[in-house]
């Protein structure tokens, strides 16, 4: 959301017109969120979600896997990743053009969030620079100065790096494979799931996934108790283990256990 308007502002202080709005649903802490910007030279009448986009930007890799990020993408569209820069191999759509930047590693490398948690706006906006052309990094700077109140002189240069940093992969993709479409079931009166458990896993939403140190692990129990989703269990010694089906990543559970046993990890 902060990195759509943030492109707007600059595509403003470029002389453009711009529109940016995010989308929410019904998400709890750690689901996947869309955030939507157009640019344009003349008025923007439309006020919708853009349904068929010509750049499709993903902060987290592990999204490509959990929500159809890339859907409607047109035909020789960008798709722009946040991924590690040794990751060759893409999947993609076959008619996408694929840019990629690690921007979690430039994050963390200037102190913007933490290992676990980076905060990579800034870095893969200059990347949406470089690949689009769509502002210039000079009206990126002044966004930054007027919008980001922490850490202004970081950002500008996660920005810079972001950049300087794009990888573009040509015929180098792999295709992702086909969805598959949630059966179609009669459904009987009343508030009840569309589909049955065992096809709608809530961990589809995760990109991060908790680790458990069990040989510091107090078995206070508090991951149990703050976990928002029934997502850890206990075992027959009294720790904690996670529930991989059920788990979206949130992180509660790591920032409440008192001793720090539980490290967030990006999802292979």
């Amino acid at each position: 959301m902060i990195a759509a308007e943030l492109l707007a502002q600059a595509a403003f202080l470029d002389g453009r017109v711009p529109q940016s709005f995010p989308f929410f649903g019904v998400e709890r802490r750690g689901a996947p969120v869309t955030a939507f910007a157009r640019i344009s030279d003349r008025p923007i009448g439309i006020r919708t979600s853009i349904a068929h986009p010509d750049v499709v930007v993903v902060l987290e890799q592990g999204l490509l896997r959990a929500v159809p990020s890339t859907e409607g993408l047109k035909e020789g569209g960008w798709l722009l990743v946040n991924a590690p820069s040794d990751w060759s191999r893409l999947a993609a759509p076959a008619h996408a053009r694929v840019a990629t930047v690690d921007a979690t590693r430039i994050a963390v490398g200037l102190g913007l969030g933490t290992a676990a948690t980076p905060i990579v706006n800034t870095a893969i906006l200059g990347a949406v620079a470089r690949v689009t052309g769509a502002v210039s990094l000079g009206a990126l700077d002044r966004a930054i100065d007027a919008f980001v109140p922490t850490r202004p002189g970081p950002n500008r240069e996660a920005c810079h790096a972001g950049y300087e940093q794009v990888k573009f992969h040509e015929g180098e993709v792999a295709t992702l494979p086909p969805r598959i479409p949630a059966p179609e079931l009669p459904l009987p009166e009343g508030p009840v799931a569309s589909v049955p458990s065992d096809v709608l896993h809530t961990a589809s939403w995760r990109t991060q996934r908790p680790e458990i140190h069990l040989d510091r692990c107090t078995r206070c129990n508090f991951c149990w108790k703050f976990c928002p989703d029934t997502a850890i269990a206990l075992d027959a010694s009294g720790f904690p283990v996670i529930v991989a089906d059920h788990c979206k990543g949130c992180g509660i559970c790591a920032r409440v256990c008192p001793p720090h046993t539980i490290e967030m990890l990006a999802e292979a």
